[in-house]
Protein backbone atom coordinates (compact mmCIF):
# COMPACT_ATOMS: atom_id res chain seq x y z
CA UNK A 1 0.00 0.00 0.00
CA UNK A 2 1.28 3.43 -0.95
CA UNK A 3 0.31 6.44 1.14
CA UNK A 4 1.38 9.12 3.54
CA UNK A 5 0.03 7.53 6.69
CA UNK A 6 0.08 4.05 8.20
CA UNK A 7 -3.46 2.74 8.74
CA UNK A 8 -2.41 0.56 11.67
CA UNK A 9 -1.68 3.77 13.58
CA UNK A 10 -5.38 4.75 13.69
CA UNK A 11 -8.18 3.28 15.75
CA UNK A 12 -11.12 1.75 13.91
CA UNK A 13 -13.41 4.57 15.14
CA UNK A 14 -11.18 7.18 13.48
CA UNK A 15 -11.72 5.75 9.98
CA UNK A 16 -14.95 7.41 8.88
CA UNK A 17 -15.28 6.46 5.21
CA UNK A 18 -13.66 4.15 2.68
CA UNK A 19 -14.00 4.81 -1.04
CA UNK A 20 -12.92 2.50 -3.86
CA UNK A 21 -12.29 4.29 -7.14
CA UNK A 22 -11.53 2.71 -10.50
CA UNK A 23 -9.41 4.68 -12.91
CA UNK A 24 -7.91 3.75 -16.27
CA UNK A 25 -4.64 2.70 -14.62
CA UNK A 26 -6.10 0.63 -11.77
CA UNK A 27 -8.06 0.71 -8.55
CA UNK A 28 -7.55 3.15 -5.68
CA UNK A 29 -8.75 3.02 -2.08
CA UNK A 30 -9.27 6.29 -0.22
CA UNK A 31 -9.63 6.39 3.54
CA UNK A 32 -11.23 9.34 5.28
CA UNK A 33 -9.75 9.58 8.78
CA UNK A 34 -10.82 11.87 11.61
CA UNK A 35 -7.85 13.72 13.10
CA UNK A 36 -7.41 16.42 15.70
CA UNK A 37 -6.49 19.59 13.74
CA UNK A 38 -4.28 20.94 16.54
CA UNK A 39 -1.96 17.95 16.08
CA UNK A 40 -1.68 18.07 12.29
CA UNK A 41 -1.95 21.74 11.20
CA UNK A 42 0.88 24.21 11.82
CA UNK A 43 -0.25 27.79 12.53
CA UNK A 44 0.28 30.17 9.61
CA UNK A 45 1.82 33.55 10.22
CA UNK A 46 -0.24 36.33 8.60
CA UNK A 47 1.43 38.04 5.65
CA UNK A 48 -0.90 41.09 5.66
CA UNK A 49 -1.43 40.75 1.90
CA UNK A 50 -4.62 40.76 -0.14
CA UNK A 51 -5.08 39.95 -3.80
CA UNK A 52 -7.92 40.02 -6.30
CA UNK A 53 -8.12 37.25 -8.91
CA UNK A 54 -9.63 37.32 -12.40
CA UNK A 55 -9.92 34.11 -14.42
CA UNK A 56 -9.54 34.52 -18.16
CA UNK A 57 -9.53 32.58 -21.41
CA UNK A 58 -6.25 33.81 -22.91
CA UNK A 59 -4.55 33.49 -19.52
CA UNK A 60 -5.34 31.15 -16.66
CA UNK A 61 -5.60 33.91 -14.07
CA UNK A 62 -4.52 37.47 -13.47
CA UNK A 63 -4.21 39.06 -10.06
CA UNK A 64 -4.58 42.64 -8.88
CA UNK A 65 -0.80 43.07 -8.67
CA UNK A 66 -0.46 42.64 -12.44
CA UNK A 67 0.83 39.06 -12.43
CA UNK A 68 -0.65 36.67 -14.98
CA UNK A 69 -0.44 32.90 -15.09
CA UNK A 70 -0.38 31.56 -18.67
CA UNK A 71 -2.90 28.91 -19.67
CA UNK A 72 -0.89 25.68 -20.15
CA UNK A 73 -3.45 23.98 -22.48
CA UNK A 74 -2.56 20.41 -21.58
CA UNK A 75 -5.38 19.05 -23.74
CA UNK A 76 -4.09 20.90 -26.81
CA UNK A 77 -0.59 19.54 -26.21
CA UNK A 78 -1.82 15.96 -25.91
CA UNK A 79 -4.41 16.21 -28.67
CA UNK A 80 -2.15 14.71 -31.34
CA UNK A 81 -1.47 11.60 -29.23
CA UNK A 82 -5.12 11.36 -28.19
CA UNK A 83 -6.20 11.40 -31.83
CA UNK A 84 -3.63 8.73 -32.69
CA UNK A 85 -4.78 6.44 -29.86
CA UNK A 86 -8.41 7.00 -30.84
CA UNK A 87 -7.66 6.04 -34.47
CA UNK A 88 -5.88 2.89 -33.33
CA UNK A 89 -8.85 2.02 -31.14
CA UNK A 90 -11.44 2.63 -33.84
CA UNK A 91 -9.53 0.55 -36.41
CA UNK A 92 -9.93 -2.46 -34.14
CA UNK A 93 -13.67 -1.92 -33.58
CA UNK A 94 -15.94 -4.50 -35.26
CA UNK A 95 -19.60 -3.48 -35.42
CA UNK A 96 -22.09 -6.16 -34.41
CA UNK A 97 -19.41 -8.56 -33.12
CA UNK A 98 -17.89 -9.08 -29.68
CA UNK A 99 -14.83 -6.87 -29.43
CA UNK A 100 -11.36 -8.41 -29.61
CA UNK A 101 -8.73 -8.38 -26.89
CA UNK A 102 -6.66 -5.95 -28.97
CA UNK A 103 -9.60 -3.54 -29.08
CA UNK A 104 -9.87 -3.62 -25.28
CA UNK A 105 -6.13 -3.02 -24.93
CA UNK A 106 -6.34 -0.06 -27.34
CA UNK A 107 -9.31 1.30 -25.39
CA UNK A 108 -7.29 1.09 -22.14
CA UNK A 109 -4.34 2.93 -23.73
CA UNK A 110 -6.69 5.67 -24.91
CA UNK A 111 -8.27 5.93 -21.45
CA UNK A 112 -4.84 6.14 -19.77
CA UNK A 113 -3.87 9.02 -22.05
CA UNK A 114 -7.08 10.87 -21.15
CA UNK A 115 -6.37 10.20 -17.48
CA UNK A 116 -2.88 11.66 -17.85
CA UNK A 117 -4.23 14.87 -19.42
CA UNK A 118 -6.91 15.24 -16.73
CA UNK A 119 -4.34 14.71 -13.96
CA UNK A 120 -2.02 17.31 -15.52
CA UNK A 121 -4.86 19.85 -15.54
CA UNK A 122 -5.91 19.02 -11.99
CA UNK A 123 -2.37 19.23 -10.56
CA UNK A 124 -1.73 22.55 -12.30
CA UNK A 125 -4.87 24.07 -10.75
CA UNK A 126 -3.97 22.73 -7.30
CA UNK A 127 -0.40 24.06 -7.54
CA UNK A 128 -1.48 27.56 -8.61
CA UNK A 129 -4.25 27.72 -6.01
CA UNK A 130 -1.98 26.55 -3.18
CA UNK A 131 0.68 29.10 -4.10
CA UNK A 132 -1.95 31.85 -4.20
CA UNK A 133 -3.50 30.88 -0.87
CA UNK A 134 -0.21 30.46 0.98
CA UNK A 135 1.21 33.80 -0.15
CA UNK A 136 -1.89 35.93 0.65
CA UNK A 137 -4.21 36.33 3.62
CA UNK A 138 -7.22 37.45 1.59
CA UNK A 139 -8.11 36.27 -1.91
CA UNK A 140 -11.05 38.01 -3.61
CA UNK A 141 -12.68 36.87 -6.83
CA UNK A 142 -15.79 37.77 -8.78
CA UNK A 143 -18.44 35.25 -9.66
CA UNK A 144 -19.63 35.93 -13.19
CA UNK A 145 -22.57 34.16 -14.74
CA UNK A 146 -21.89 34.62 -18.45
CA UNK A 147 -24.35 33.03 -20.84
Amino acid sequence: MIGTRDLNFYQLEQIKRVRIARRADGYYVQFSVQLDPTDTVNPILPSQKAVGVDVGIKYFLADSQGNTEPNPQFYRQGEKQLNRFNRRKSKKYKKGNPQSRNYHKARERYARKHLRVSRQREEFVKRVALRLIKSNDLVAYESLFIK
